[in-house]
């Protein structure tokens, strides 16, 4: 019978220890390494997403202005060329 596992030497267990700490350290630092991975992968979803929203939100705004506009002449005064702001 051949034994799979040398039997634990109690002698080096300071070894042992540093080798558990060294894999160990290791270990975390390779699920660090994939979760901040996983964070910037999502943070730039959320960034693609915000940008789409924007640009949904505001052609849907500009749209809805200028209908207002142009169904109500009494609105026309509210028309502003690029880069006027109403000076409130």
């Amino acid at each position: 019978m051949t034994m799979m596992f040398a039997p634990l030497d109690f002698d080096h267990r300071e070894e042992c220890s540093d080798l558990y700490r060294a894999a160990r350290l290791e270990m975390l630092h390779d699920r660090l390494a994939n979760r901040l991975d996983r964070v910037e992968s999502a943070a730039d979803e959320v960034v693609k997403a915000a940008a789409v929203l924007v640009d949904v939100t505001h052609s849907n705004a500009t749209e809805a202005f200028e209908d207002a506009i142009r169904s109500n002449s009494s609105a026309a005064f509210l028309h502003l060329d690029a880069g006027q702001t109403l000076g409130m």
